[in-house]
């Protein structure tokens, strides 16, 4: 449960040691005579919310904490200690910027942001797209150009069938961003998600088509590419020759180096002139 609590010698064992068992507890070490700590209290008291954790304030102005300042070996101010069962396990010194400031607490407590996002990975990860679409809208109102908000909402999008807007995202990727390579994959794989997406697929030939595309999405690709294989041998011209049509995209996806590349273009090959 987040709250701020003052903290003296008399409820220090009970505020942070016996806390510190069962969750972190961040111990900020301020003075009044130092301007920047006021701010960077009022920002802590912020994220103690947002994070839901517990922060602990010792002011270095009241000589009876001094006992506690001593104990932690306090360098400088403001000045955070990670206490975790009863143990530092962490120690952030100086004025960090917010973003800074969320990324080293995000190794002890979980932001609303991180939240969020775990809710939309999880709900992708089940398939539950109509359940994802509205958090991704939510979260990108709030930070409209977040690169790896925006690879979710292709998927959710590519998930609920609608090729069409997740090409026009994934399409904006650029070469120096994180998600660079995985956005160029789905953009490369878009009409196999399109395939995958379908529902009620009929006739033996479709079926098999269908689950080769589901095999591609989820990048097993040596399996889709025998699913594919298998296909052709027992029906080349089905849909305009297009389990082979699938197996040369999947060349191009994997580039012309890799092995399934040549394993399967030789057998496609073999396949092809008998």
């Amino acid at each position: 449960m987040a709250k701020v609590v003052q903290i003296t010698a008399e409820n220090f064992e009970s505020e942070i040691i016996k806390a510190s068992e069962t969750r972190a507890v961040a111990v900020l070490f301020s003075s009044a005579e130092y301007p920047d700590c006021a701010p960077y209290s009022q920002l802590l008291g912020q994220l103690s919310t947002s994070m839901d954790f517990t922060l602990g304030v010792v002011s270095c102005d009241e000589r009876e904490n001094m006992q506690l300042i001593q104990m932690f070996r306090v360098r400088s101010v403001p000045e955070i200690h990670i206490v975790d069962k009863g143990q530092i396990a962490d120690v952030l010194q100086g004025v960090l910027s917010e973003a800074d400031l969320k990324k080293r607490l995000e190794k002890y407590y979980v932001s609303d942001e991180s939240r969020m996002q775990n809710a939309i990975e999880e709900a992708i990860a089940a398939k539950q797209f109509d359940e994802a679409i509205p958090l991704l809208d939510e979260a990108l109102a709030k930070t409209p150009d977040d690169k790896k908000l925006k690879l979710l909402w292709a998927k959710a999008s590519l998930g609920m069938g609608d090729t069409e807007k997740a090409k026009d995202v994934l399409s904006k990727f650029n070469e120096g961003d994180d998600q660079y390579r995985e956005a160029k994959s789905l953009l490369e794989l878009l009409d196999f998600h399109a395939e995958a997406a379908k529902q009620d697929v009929q006739g033996k030939e479709a079926v098999v088509y269908h689950e080769a595309c589901k095999l591609a999405c989820a990048e097993d690709f040596e399996s889709a590419l025998q699913a594919f294989l298998n296909l052709y041998v027992e029906a080349p011209e089905w849909n305009d020759s297009a389990a082979k049509k699938a197996m040369l995209t999947l060349f191009g996806v994997l580039g012309p180096k890799h092995e399934l590349t040549w394993k399967y273009r030789a057998k496609l090959n073999t396949m092809m002139f008998i």
